[in-house]
């Protein structure tokens, strides 16, 4: 089960488990199952930018050592 799906199943019982005492409990924390699941997602879109391949990080090594043999003046 992935995450979403948890997610969704999480607030599915939640909203089976609404009554008129406790909605505003419930909702609240259906709320906050939103905003982490948003955020989770957030996360992994910036996680998986930053990621680097072996071609990106030698490339990253070549131009660092170009730029330490020629220093600015």
């Amino acid at each position: 089960m992935s995450e979403q799906d948890q997610t969704a199943w999480a607030i599915q019982a939640l909203t089976d488990l609404r009554t008129a005492d406790n909605q505003v409990v419930i909702d609240s924390v259906i709320k906050v199952l939103d905003d982490q699941q948003a955020e989770i997602e957030s996360l992994r879109g910036s996680m998986e930018g930053q990621l680097w391949s072996p071609t990106s990080w030698h490339q990253d090594q070549q131009a660092r050592h170009a730029g330490q043999d020629n220093p600015k003046a």
